[in-house]
């Protein structure tokens, strides 16, 4: 039973992302006043499973002055990688997993960007070696914002698992919740970067560097990698949920619909920051206002004892 448990999230989650990315065409497409994917079955909706079946029935091409080993293992670790971030859902039992459940996230967010630096390395592609550059730059710089909002939670609740902040929201005391409504702002966005959606998708910057760090990937492996970022969007939402909404399970799939689109949303509405730009928010703005909150937020905690 826990085996099952513990693997039938996961392949929820594969399911998921096929749709997800119909859903992402046909929103993209009504915001681009043309229509979605709408031949392949009704409605279209079985074009993600003829997508896939073209993917991974497509020759898998190695470039001849590839680093072949860690080429082939790369797409299959970060494949990997974001699955083991659903061994934390069901939230509300999967305790026995993880007691320290807030801690696991940051350590698989943190060993997540190894698979964009070796993609890149791998491929000895100047393109792919810039994208994958741009990626580590990236995420050590959000991945600083992103723990400090997590503290803030864990300071208001005094536990680090995933289980005792859920329950703690759906209490009596989620009044005092709208303290960590204001690290949402700074959260949404470390998220969007984190995940390298638009506008901050500079790990793949197509006006810029073709396709990125994937840029050399086809068949099998860019299926991987293209899977493996969607799993990640779609858990981040269900996790902000979790940690700054305060939501049942009844209302957790609504609340997590609503940050499904939000992704969306922003790719086909922002343009792709400058790199720079992308640099000065995370240091000398995010880093900034999340040290003020946590500050305060502490100060507030501290005074009410």
């Amino acid at each position: 039973m826990q085996v099952v448990s513990m693997v039938l999230p996961s392949v929820c989650a594969l399911v998921a992302v096929a749709w997800y990315t119909m859903f992402e065409r046909k929103v993209l497409g009504y915001i681009m006043n043309r229509k979605g994917p709408n031949k392949v079955g009704m409605l279209g909706l079985i074009q993600p499973l003829a997508d896939g079946a073209k993917l991974f029935s497509k020759e898998f091409v190695v470039p001849t002055f590839s680093n072949i080993s860690p080429f082939f293992i790369c797409p299959i670790v970060t494949f990997f990688i974001a699955l083991l971030f659903w061994l934390l859902y069901p939230f509300k039992s999967a305790e026995w997993v993880f007691s320290c459940g807030l801690l696991f996230y940051l350590a698989n967010s943190g060993v997540n960007v190894y698979g964009v630096l070796v993609a890149g390395w791998s491929s000895n592609s100047k393109y792919a070696l810039l994208g994958s550059m741009r990626g580590v730059a990236q995420s050590v710089s959000y991945e600083v914002s992103m723990a400090l909002t997590l503290l803030g939670s864990v300071y208001l609740v005094g536990v680090m698992g995933l289980q005792g902040v859920n329950l703690w929201q759906e209490g009596p005391l989620f009044c005092v919740g709208v303290l960590i409504l204001p690290f949402l702002f700074v959260w949404l966005i470390t998220m969007l970067a984190e995940t390298n959606r638009a506008p901050f998708d500079f790990v793949e910057g197509e006006s810029e560097l073709v396709s990125g760090f994937n840029v050399e990937y086809s068949s099998v492996g860019f299926a991987l990698i293209y899977m493996a970022e969607y799993a990640n969007m779609l858990f981040n939402s269900l996790f902000t949920c979790v940690m700054f909404l305060g939501v049942s399970d009844a209302l957790m799939s609504v609340e997590g619909c609503g940050f499904f689109f939000f992704f969306i949303w922003i790719r086909g509405t922002l343009p792709r920051f400058r790199y720079d730009m992308l640099m000065s928010l995370a240091w000398k703005s995010f880093l900034i206002l999340v040290l003020s909150g946590v500050l305060l937020l502490v100060s507030v905690i501290v005074l009410s004892i």
